[in-house]
């Protein structure tokens, strides 16, 4: 007979078990997906994770290094840097914006709606930093710390200062807020004088307070040594002065000149400025007229023709020249003397300042030898000096000359000039013939 099979049931797994297994597969993937994105925020994200961290817990404020003393060439101070006290606000510890603003301005002297309004926007905006004012001077700084308000802050700021006033000020120039020179030798040298800025760097708690900070310290500027001394200088500011009120100019410039080196010993300039205080005097009374302004150098330029003709062996001092009563024609255009002068010697006709005299050794010289002889004496080219904004002057090429430009340029007319360029071309005939 068949045999009967017999069917074996599998074991069923009860419904906890089964609900067991589930939670535990769960665990695992929760634990894998946490474990994956601890790994991607400590791995991938940890520089920007670190660096928003420090942000939130640590401030940074620049700070202004010192500048370098200015001397002249007697090591006497022209310029350097004292300590003042700035102020700065972290608006977001600033509970009443107007209240503040109404107790700092009674103070410093600001507009107070204008503080309370930069003071509201930036806590508004959560800013960190706000400047209140700058580089205050001692008296009021300790009454502004006092005051002991919530969220202001203060530091030491260097300010430049010129103890002598308006001395030499077009020499020396000035500074802005941010201790940037933006004139003169302050301009010039600024990279060596400013020196480098270091930081304050301040460690907050959770509330935003801070609680500790450290400082990575400035390096101070280079000290500069000038060829300026400053005794010629007040010397040649005084009589400066006193010329331009006699003349009743608008303006005036005046400089000393070693014609052995070139070294400048005073350049001034009026009208003048104070550079303590440099935003109180006009644009125009800032400007360094002795290498900026242009103007035509007249009878002052005809050492060009003479000395060219002496230098090219044509004429000796000594010998004569005819001045035609005082008028000469050159290519139909008619030139006076400012006297009828006649005969004279080549010396003389210079020491008379004869247009005539002039205007005849000119056309003996030839144009193209006029013109070499004027770049050659400086004009139509920079000097060179150590100070921002000179101007090359204006002297036209030979192909843009007229045929009565000869006439005119012996007498100092069609040329433009600055004073330091006039002081560099007489330089060179009081050595002996080199430009310095």
């Amino acid at each position: 007979m068949p045999r009967r099979s017999t069917v074996i049931d599998a074991p069923r797994v009860s419904n906890p078990q089964r609900r067991a297994l589930f939670i535990a597969f769960g665990l695992v993937v929760w634990m894998l997906a946490i474990g994956a994105r601890l790994v991607q925020l400590q791995v991938n994200q940890h520089e920007e994770l670190a660096s928003r961290a420090r942000s939130q817990q640590v401030g940074a404020i620049e700070t202004s290094p010192s500048r370098g003393q200015l001397l002249d060439r007697q090591g006497r101070e022209l310029a350097r840097s004292i300590d003042t006290e700035s102020f700065f606000a972290d608006p977001r510890e600033i509970l009443n914006t107007d209240n503040t603003a109404r107790r700092i301005t009674a103070v410093t002297g600001q507009d107070r709606a204008e503080l309370a309004g930069r003071l509201s926007e930036a806590k508004e905006t959560n800013k960190k930093f706000v400047w209140i004012v700058r580089r205050l001077d001692i008296q009021s700084a300790s009454k502004l710390d006092q005051l002991n308000l919530d969220g202001i802050y203060s530091r030491k700021e260097p300010k430049r200062y010129y103890p002598n006033d308006s001395l030499a000020a077009h020499v020396l120039g000035f500074v802005g807020t941010d201790e940037i020179g933006l004139s003169g030798v302050e301009q010039y040298y600024n990279e060596k004088i400013r020196g480098e800025g270091g930081k304050v760097f301040l460690e907050r708690d959770r509330d935003r307070r801070a609680f500790e900070s450290y400082e990575v310290q400035p390096h101070p500027g280079q000290t500069v040594v000038l060829t300026i001394d400053q005794t010629i200088q007040y010397r040649t500011e005084q009589a400066l002065s006193a010329a331009v009120d006699r003349a009743h100019a608008k303006s005036g410039a005046a400089i000393v000149m070693d014609p052995r080196t070139g070294e400048i010993l005073a350049l001034a300039n009026a009208p003048t400025f104070d550079p303590n205080q440099p935003a109180a005097n006009s644009a125009e009374a800032r400007a360094n007229g002795a290498l900026q302004n242009i103007y035509e150098p007249g009878s002052t330029f005809k050492i060009v023709a003479y000395s060219a003709a002496i230098e090219k062996g044509l004429v000796r001092p000594d010998d004569k020249i005819d001045c035609q009563m005082g008028q000469i024609t050159v290519a139909g255009r008619l030139i006076h003397d400012g006297h009828p002068y006649g005969v004279l010697t080549v010396a003389d006709a210079l020491a008379k300042s004869s247009n005539v005299g002039a205007i005849k050794l000119g056309l003996l010289v030839g144009n193209e030898s006029m013109y070499e002889y004027m770049k050659r004496l400086g004009f139509g080219s920079r000097t060179g000096i150590d100070l921002a904004g000179e101007s090359p002057g204006i002297l036209r090429t030979l192909s843009r000359w007229q045929p009565s430009s000869i006439g005119s340029l012996a007498i100092g007319q069609e040329v433009g000039v600055t004073p330091l360029q006039m002081a560099t071309a007489y330089s060179v005939l009081a050595n002996g013939g080199t430009l310095v």
